[in-house]
């Protein structure tokens, strides 16, 4: 018997069901929440107290080994690379309008396979602010990814991704 549990496996991931393709170290998750300070008060100074829970934030990042649609689109979602806007595509659509579901998928026959064996993010997109940079040279050309998962409502549950 083994002296805990330990998990191990590779995912696949998909973004808007089109393959990303290998990764160099698999997908990292990051969840971060926000708050209120409760703090400065004249009985305990500069002492936090507590907070309120304000919500968060969920990203998902990964380096893609292949250069091909399913790197390139969550990349650059918002359109053609180097394109800014179009008529068809202008400035200022809401980002849950142009999100798509990020979808990974743990390999079978491996102690991930059901921790999780899925996880799901319905409403997936290029990270506001995220400094997308792409190396044009004689080397391989990776492509990194840094999604936010935005919240999507099902049954008055809100949640950033889903698990099976």
């Amino acid at each position: 018997m083994a002296l805990d549990t330990f998990i191990a496996g590779k995912y696949d991931g998909t973004y808007d069901a089109v393959a990303v393709g290998i990764t160099d170290q698999g997908f990292e998750l990051e969840q971060n929440s926000s708050a209120e300070m409760i703090e400065e008060s004249d009985a305990y100074g500069a002492t936090l107290i507590d907070w309120i829970y304000r919500g968060g934030s969920v990203n998902l990042q990964f380096l893609c080994k292949a250069y091909k649609a399913g790197s390139i689109t969550p990349f650059w979602p918002w359109g053609a690379l180097g394109v800014h806007s179009t008529v068809v595509a202008p400035i200022s659509r809401l980002a849950s309008d142009v999100a798509t579901a990020v979808v990974l998928t743990a390999t079978a026959d491996t102690p991930a396979e059901t921790a999780p064996a899925s996880l799901t993010g319905s409403l997936a997109i290029l990270a506001p602010n995220s400094p997308a940079k792409l190396l044009f040279n004689s080397k391989l050309r990776q492509v990194p990814v840094r999604l936010q998962l935005l919240p999507d409502v099902d049954d008055g549950t809100v949640s950033w991704f889903t698990i099976t």
